[in-house]
């Protein structure tokens, strides 16, 4: 498998791939629209993100972040984010850490 090659672009929203899971962490990559959905997070977990190719603008507790190809973030447990835009095809590497001692 080759992380830049994608299959499917979806028309709206977000195509979510699981890499590797266990108890502790998944890792995914998500190939993102650029007709996003308006979708709020707030989870029970800290996220590690990267974004591989393309662009995106975030919004982390009623702040926009611009992120572009090789950009990443802490998204830590509990924080309120979404996506609002991104460019068609873009790729991100996320991982996601379950067990939070903090």
């Amino acid at each position: 498998m080759n992380f830049f090659d994608i299959a499917q672009v979806p028309n709206t929203g977000e195509i979510f791939e699981t890499i590797y899971a266990n108890n502790d962490i998944s890792i995914e990559r998500i190939i993102s629209s650029d007709k996003q959905e308006d979708k709020i997070y707030k989870q029970d977990h800290d996220e590690w993100v990267m974004l591989m190719d393309g662009s995106a603008v975030l919004e982390i507790d009623d702040i926009e972040l611009e992120l572009k190809k090789g950009d990443f973030l802490l998204i830590e447990k509990g924080k309120v984010h979404k996506v609002l835009k991104t460019e068609k095809g873009t790729i991100w590497f996320c991982v996601h850490m379950k067990r939070n001692d903090r």
